[in-house]
């Protein structure tokens, strides 16, 4: 065989790798959907902190709800609507809630076909926000979820401020969420100026 054998043998072999790697890609990609990985009996919470507003959005998903109680979905929303109050502030911060609403959401999922399958499959979405008068005593917040939903075990939060970013995990026994990062004596104050 010559080198010009070679040569177009090799731009086969590569051309025909590429065809079939691009190819079978594109079949494993036709009708799969990433899913957001759940943990059963928890439910997500995302927290925003910007000047004197602190808003909270909770999430929990159709398997998260299946586990965590044996209430549909919209009676859940009701009685997390109900429940009051869902988290403490502290009271030197003076907030007040001005909004709270909690939705039951059908899953968005394409391979859903029938309406009474997807309405098994809806999340519980909730969104609570506070104004405060002095947002600089504004520490931390308890979160009540755990005594409006016994069986709740964990409670993923993921935290954006003006100036700090955190991801917590609370329990039934640890429902205090962080709102300022800890002093550390490991960094000079002039850091966190």
């Amino acid at each position: 065989m010559n080198i010009h054998h070679k040569a177009v043998t090799a731009w086969l072999i590569l051309g025909l790798t590429v065809v079939i790697t691009s190819s079978h890609g594109k079949d494993r990609s036709i009708g799969q959907n990433i899913h957001r990985a759940y943990e059963p009996a928890s439910m997500l919470l995302d927290v925003n902190l910007q000047q004197d507003t602190l808003n909270l959005f909770l999430s929990i998903s159709p398997e998260a709800a299946n586990t965590i109680t044996t209430l549909p979905p919209g009676a859940l929303a009701r009685s997390l609507q109900e429940f009051t109050p869902l988290v403490t502030l502290p009271d030197d911060a003076q907030c007040r809630q001005t909004q709270k609403q909690f939705l039951v959401e059908p899953v968005d999922n394409p391979d859903l076909r029938a309406e009474s399958l997807a309405a098994q499959l809806s999340e519980v979405n909730g969104y609570l926000e506070y104004e405060c008068q002095h947002p600089e005593n504004l520490s931390h917040f308890t979160l009540l979820a755990f005594a409006a939903i016994p069986d709740l075990k964990h409670t993923s939060v993921w935290l954006v401020s003006d100036n700090w970013q955190s991801k917590q995990r609370l329990s039934q026994k640890q429902q205090e969420v962080q709102l300022q990062p800890a002093k550390s004596d490991f960094l000079p104050d002039f850091f966190n100026d």
